[in-house]
């Protein structure tokens, strides 16, 4: 009788540990989804760029993308918020463009490398490049114009 129950436990333990090492493989093999990313040209012009020049307010150092916020004068001479996209903080701390390098700024006039943004948004802009108020040069995004290193940006 004994034999019989060890006999059974066995079996039990055995389907149990089969079951639980296919779940194992199956939880493993199962692809995560991956977070959707999205061309430049899906969203920016890089036929429509422009220096901007206003005063840096606020540098938000987040993933998917890093943006900073300028207050740029409108024709009226009002300061309006205009929003700049980034690249990725890992990108930018590759490059140097860490957030105490861009946020020693925040408060100064900056000038910034923009490209506007498809949907017609008039304060929206993937960047490439800032100006520091230091003078310092980052590069911050996509250098979709080929302009790095050219007389403009040096």
């Amino acid at each position: 009788m004994d034999i019989l129950i060890l006999k059974s436990l066995t079996e039990v333990f055995s389907m149990k540990a089969t079951i639980a090492i296919i779940l194992g493989l199956v939880v493993l093999l199962t692809p995560a989804p991956a977070p959707a990313h999205h061309a430049f040209a899906a969203e920016f012009d890089a036929k429509n760029c422009a220096d901007i020049t206003g005063v840096l307010t606020k540098v938000s150092y987040e993933n998917p993308h890093a943006y900073l916020f300028v207050d740029v004068k409108n024709t009226a001479g009002q300061p309006e918020e205009t929003t700049f996209q980034l690249s990725s903080t890992s990108n930018l701390r590759r490059g140097g463009a860490t957030f105490p390098v861009l946020n020693a700024s925040v408060g100064k006039e900056v000038l910034v490398r923009g490209c506007a943004a498809r949907n017609g948004e008039k304060s929206r802009y993937a960047a490439s490049f800032i100006k520091l108020a230091d003078g310092i040069i980052q590069r911050v995004g996509q250098d979709v114009e080929g302009i790095f290193g050219t007389k403009i940006w040096r």
